[in-house]
C-alpha cells in the first residue's frame, strides 16, 4: 500500500492517476474515521465500467446510482454515516447494465440490498452497536455457500473482504486485515490490469462454463490460476536475487578460472531444472505442462550461478533431490487432501539443509512428519474456486512466533486460534511471509513467490544476509530473526492481493 498524503486543506489535490492509487495519487490521509467516498465511488464506477465494456456491452452515460435506484428507508439510512450515504449516492447500481445475475467483480456480486446492509452479525451484539460494522458488497457465486462479502467499519471507516460468514465475528473482533476501502477496490483494478480476472463477452463465459466446465467463470469475469505477468515476476524477482548475491561474492573468491579454449569460467554451475531428467516429473502428474510452476521453473532454467544459497540455509537442489517429492502417489487414496488430479501437490523447489521432520500441528495440510522442510510453490494446480497456483511457502524446521513479534501480513501474531478472545502468540512451521486469517482482499491463498524472492533480494541488497562464495551465509536459525523486536519486519511482506 502506497503512503498516505498528509491530511489536504481546501480542494482536494487529486493528482496524475486519480482515481487509481500510484505512488503520484497515493491514499489521502482524511483524518481517523473519515471515508475517501469520491475516490471509493470513482473506483468502483470504473470496475462496473470494466465489466459492462468487457461483456461486450455499452457503459450509458448517466448510470443510475445505487441511492436513486434502492431508495435506502428511513430505518436503513439512520444506521449509515454521512460518508457512506455519500459513496451510496455516486456509486453506479450494477443492473441492468450487467448480464442477468452477472457479477461487479470476480469475488463480488455487488452492492447489496439496503435491508442486507445493515443486517450483519458480528457476535458479542451486546458489546457492538448497530451500525458499526455494514455489509457493503455481497460474494459472487465463487464459492457454493456461507458467503459473506466486504464489510465496512463505520466508526474507523476501514473496509474488510471476508469469504465465509462463520469467521465474520472473529475478523470484526480484531484489527487485522482492515484497511481502506479504496485500497481494496484498486487491488481488483490491479488484478485486471494484469490478466489475473478478465471481463468476458457472454458466449465465452458460456463455453468456458458449458464446454470446458470451468469452475473460474462468474460472468462477466474469468479469473486464471496463473497469468503472463505472474510468471514473468517470478522470473524477474529471481533474476534480481541472483544478481544480488553475485555483485556481493567476496572479490578474493570471485576470480575466475579461465579455459583457453573457451575463455568460460570453470566454476560457473547450470540449475537442475535444465536437466531432461526433471521432465519426468511432468509424465508422473507431479508438474504438468500449463502450471505456472512448469513455466517459472522453465524460464529460469538456463541461469547459470557461481553460488549454492539462495537464502540462510535455503540451496538449489540437486536433479536427484528435485526428483524426490513429497507426492508422487497420484493413484491410491490422496495423503492430506493431496494427489488427487495431476499437480495437486506441493512442489519442492529449494532445499533446505536440514532433515528434521515437521511435528507442528498448526501448519496447514502439513500433519504428515514424512513432509521434509524446504521451500515450496504449494499446489502446483489447483480446482476452483480455488485460483493461486504461484502460491509458495516456507517449512521451517523449528517453529517461531511465540514470541509475539513475528507477524502475519495482515498484522496478527503467530499461531492465532479462532477460539481466542485475544491473539495469542504460538509457534508456527510455515507462517512466515503468509497472509493469516484474511488478506483483506479475496479468496485465501499461500504467499505468491515474486513477493518472497523480493524480499530475499532486498535482504541481500541491504546487507541483512551476508554473502560469500556459497551463496547466501547464516544457515536455516537465520530465520529466527523474524520473531525478534530487532528484526521482524526484515520478514514481513505487506499485505496485498
Amino acid at each position: 500500500m502506497a503512503s498516505p498524503e498528509t491530511r489536504p486543506t481546501g480542494h482536494l489535490n487529486n493528482g496524475p492517476g486519480y482515481p487509481r492509487i500510484t505512488k503520484s495519487s497515493p491514499v489521502r490521509d482524511l483524518g481517523h474515521g473519515a471515508l475517501d467516498y469520491e475516490r471509493c465511488a470513482a473506483l468502483h464506477n470504473e470496475l462496473l465500467r470494466r465489466g459492462v465494456e468487457g461483456s461486450g456491452r455499452e457503459m450509458p452515460p448517466s448510470p443510475q446510482t445505487y441511492w436513486e435506484a434502492t431508495v435506502p428507508s428511513k430505518e436503513v439510512t439512520s444506521l449509515l454515516q454521512p460518508p457512506v450515504v455519500e459513496f451510496l449516492k455516486r456509486a453506479y447500481i450494477e443492473y441492468p447494465l450487467l448480464p442477468e445475475g452477472g457479477a461487479l467483480f470476480h469475488f463480488l456480486r455487488g452492492l447489496v440490498e439496503p435491508s442486507m446492509m445493515v443486517d450483519v452479525f458480528v457476535g458479542l451484539a451486546d458489546e457492538v452497536l448497530p451500525g458499526t460494522f455494514i455489509r457493503l458488497y455481497g460474494l459472487s457465486g465463487f464459492r457454493d455457500v456461507d458467503h459473506e462479502g466486504i464489510l465496512l467499519n463505520q466508526h474507523t471507516m476501514k473496509a474488510s473482504f471476508i469469504t465465509d460468514y462463520n469467521d465474520t465475528a472473529g475478523v470484526c473482533a480484531l484489527t487485522f486485515a482492515w484497511m481502506p476501502l479504496e485500497v481494496i477496490l484498486d487491488a481488483y483494478l490491479q488484478m485486471i490490469d494484469e490478466g489475473k480476472v478478465e471481463a468476458v463477452t457472454d458466449d465465452r463465459a458460456d463455453y468456458l462454463m458449458d464446454e470446458l466446465d470451468s469452475p473460474w467463470v462468474d460472468k462477466p469475469w474469468v479469473i486464471h490460476q496463473y497469468t503472463a505477468a505472474d510468471v514473468a515476476k517470478a522470473v524477474a524477482a529471481f533474476q534480481r536475487l541472483v544478481s544480488a548475491i553475485h555483485a556481493r561474492i567476496p572479490e578474493d573468491d570471485n576470480n575466475d578460472n579461465i579455459d583457453n579454449n573457451d575463455n568460460e569460467s570453470t566454476d560457473w554451475m547450470e540449475l537442475p531444472w535444465l536437466d531432461p531428467a526433471t521432465l519426468t516429473l511432468t509424465q508422473e502428474n507431479i508438474l504438468p505442462h500449463s502450471t505456472f510452476a512448469h513455466e517459472f521453473l522453465t524460464a529460469i532454467a538456463h541461469i547459470r550461478v557461481r553460488f549454492r544459497y539462495v537464502a540462510p540455509g535455503l540451496r538449489f537442489p540437486t536433479v536427484s533431490e528435485f526428483l524426490e517429492q513429497p507426492i508422487t502417489d497420484f493413484e491410491t487414496p490422496p495423503r492430506n487432501d493431496y494427489g488427487q488430479f495431476p499437480g495437486n501437490c506441493p512442489l519442492k523447489v529449494f532445499q533446505l539443509v536440514c532433515n528434521q521432520p515437521v511435528p507442528d500441528p498448526y501448519v496447514p495440510h502439513w500433519t504428515d512428519p514424512n513432509f521434509p522442510p524446504g521451500f515450496y510453490i504449494d499446489p502446483v494446480a489447483q480446482e476452483g474456486p480455488l485460483c493461486y497456483s504461484n502460491g509458495c511457502h516456507l517449512t521451517l524446521p523449528f517453529g517461531i512466533g511465540r514470541k509475539g513479534h513475528a507477524r502475519k501480513s495482515n498484522g496478527e501474531p503467530f499461531g492465532r486460534h479462532d477460539q481466542d478472545s485475544e491473539p495469542e502468540p504460538r509457534n508456527e512451521h510455515a507462517g512466515l511471509y503468509q497472509a493469516g486469517l484474511t488478506d483483506g482482499f479475496g479468496e485465501y491463498h499461500y504467499v505468491q513467490i515474486d513477493k518472497v524472492l523480493r524480499n530475499w533480494a532486498e535482504r541481500v541488497e541491504r546487507g541483512d544476509w551476508d554473502v560469500d562464495r556459497e551463496g547466501v551465509v547464516g544457515g536455516i536459525d537465520k530465520f529466527r530473526e523474524a520473531d525478534t523486536e530487532e528484526h521482524w519486519e526484515e520478514y514481513w511482506i505487506p499485505p496485498s492481493w
